[in-house]
């Protein structure tokens, strides 16, 4: 906490004043020691012997005047030392207004100096906060520019790959759909030519012989009998559905022909692969 001005001067006007009162009195107390003691003061007395011839009485003696102590006859009073001068009070001991008051000034212009200085200080660390802060700041939004430059550039190279691995991909199941496309083409063509030869006529003959043999003809089948038989097989020749389309027959030799597709199961394996056909169309005919 700094004094204010008044309360300063006033500190070292007392100081003065003190130290000037202690000169003093070292000073009175030298020189009354230094002065030698006076003498015994001596008082002079007239007297008149009386005797026993004395026919009257003498006077009384007149009383001489007694000079004043501090005033003692010349015969008596040695000769007194000069007075000694007081030691000169210093200067410096006086009290000087002037010298204060620039003292004061002095001590004024320095604090403002340093409050100056102090104020100078302050602001220059201020600047250099608020300069440090900037540059934080300023590193952090690049800091941050760059993460997200980073992430954009991430985020489009997997894009990227994504989409040349879609396109890849695409390419690839085209190519696949197309092989696909061809192999199916192929072997329909394939088929279509082995079941326009005489290996396909010679295959549904081989599976209507063997149902023929397993049909049992009830006594209610006419001469002349002709049915189409729709059969329905998996590979290895294993019956799944049997269905008649149509039949001259009645509705117990519809059902002994069913039955004799059940019992041919399995039916025969074309010696052709591109032969076999899920779904037969069947002409029956025991009769030719």
């Amino acid at each position: 906490m700094s004094e204010a001005p008044g309360d300063r001067s006033i500190a070292v006007l007392l100081s003065v004043l003190l130290h000037a009162a202690v000169v003093a009195v070292l000073g009175w107390g030298w020189w009354h020691f230094r002065k030698p003691p006076e003498p015994p003061r001596q008082l002079a007395i007239e007297a008149t012997v009386v005797t026993a011839n004395t026919a009257t009485p003498a006077p009384a003696p007149t009383p001489q005047p007694v000079a004043p102590a501090t005033e003692p006859p010349a015969a008596a009073t040695p000769p007194q030392p000069a007075p000694v001068p007081a030691p000169p009070v210093p200067e410096q001991a006086q009290p000087d207004k002037a010298a204060q008051a620039a003292a004061a000034r002095r001590e004024n212009a320095a604090r403002e100096r340093k409050e100056q200085a102090d104020r100078e200080r302050e602001r220059v660390r201020e600047q250099r906060v608020a300069e440090q802060r900037e540059r934080e700041a300023a590193e952090r939004a690049a800091a941050e520019e760059a993460a997200k430059a980073a992430a954009k550039a991430a985020a489009d190279k997997v894009a990227a790959d994504k989409a040349a691995k879609l396109k890849a991909q695409a390419a690839q199941d085209k190519a696949r759909r197309e092989a696909e496309l061809r192999a199916q083409l192929a072997s329909e063509e394939r088929i279509n030519a082995a079941r326009s030869s005489s290996e396909m006529a010679s295959y549904i003959a081989m599976i209507t012989g063997r149902i023929n043999r397993a049909w049992i003809r009830p006594p209610s089948a006419r001469a002349g009998l002709s049915c189409e038989l729709h059969v329905t097989q998996v590979p290895g020749g294993e019956v799944t559905a049997v269905q008649i389309a149509s039949c001259n027959g009645d509705q117990a030799t519809r059902e002994s022909i069913e039955a004799a597709v059940y019992r041919a199961s399995p039916l025969p394996s074309p010696s052709n692969p591109d032969l076999f056909d899920r779904n037969l169309v069947i002409r029956f005919h025991p009769d030719e």
